[in-house]
């Protein structure tokens, strides 16, 4: 925000100046004409791409969400399934959901997956295949088990498919086009309704761009938390009791 600003306030000087040099009238028609057309398009773009960044956001929020139903269905599957023989297999669901908080964060921030969660679903996984299901209510829980485990894989991979996003191309256009806005404040005088009028221009343009960076890479700063998955971390403790 504060780089855009004095980015702004210095195009804008410097355009004044020149514009000044010039001692030409007649440029401002033309320039007002130009402001708002890249205006439009400048603020056409943002818009653009803080829907997209939004959509991703919103993306990886749901895949968060169904994840830690698969792993609280899985836990209430085995439960059912058989308490004490799935004992182990529910330990593991909460270090597996322990360790997405402490080490899947962090390295998702870098842009990688946690070989330490890597580890507990193959754990989880080669467990659950173990189950031998020797009643209705077991053969009926298996599959769902099985479907349950995969699910929690594949969305693993959305989260890092996300992280792995790149901030949208045309962001370096709406730099582009910033500036030429700015460039054409020039046509005014810097009088102070006018130099306040285009710091809060300014800020604002900033302010969006610094969000969709941000939102970009919903891993870090004020983009996705584990929130979820340390209440459920909580409910299966709970649980062992």
């Amino acid at each position: 925000m504060v780089s855009m600003t004095i980015i702004g306030l210095v195009v804008y000087v410097v355009s004044y100046k020149f514009i000044t040099k010039t001692k030409s009238e007649d440029l401002k028609d033309p320039i007002g004409g130009l402001f708002r057309v890249v205006g439009m398009l400048v603020s056409l773009m943002l818009s653009l791409a803080f829907g997209e960044v939004i959509v991703k956001l919103v993306t990886v929020r749901n895949a968060i969400d169904r994840e830690v139903v698969a792993i609280a269905d899985t836990n209430k599957d085995l439960e059912l399934f058989d308490l004490e023989k799935t004992r182990e297999i529910r330990s593991l669901l909460i270090y597996y959901t322990q360790a997405l908080i402490d080490d899947e964060w962090p390295a998702l921030a870098n842009d990688s997956l946690s070989q330490r969660v890597d580890a507990f679903e193959r754990q989880i996984s080669k467990a659950v295949m173990k189950l031998e299901a020797t009643t209705p209510l077991q053969e009926h829980l298996w599959p769902l088990l099985a479907a349950d485990v995969d699910l929690i894989s594949d969305l693993r991979l959305t989260r890092l498919d996300n992280a792995l996003v790149e901030p949208p191309i045309y962001i370096i256009v709406i730099i582009i086009g910033f500036v030429v806005t700015m460039a054409c404040f020039g046509a005014f005088k810097p009088q102070t309704p006018v130099v306040a009028l285009v710091t809060l221009y300014t800020l604002f343009i900033g302010l969006v761009l610094y969000l969709i960076l941000t939102l970009s890479d919903p891993f870090q700063g004020i983009g996705v938390q584990p929130t979820s998955f340390e209440y459920l971390v909580k409910v299966l403790r709970g649980g062992m009791k």
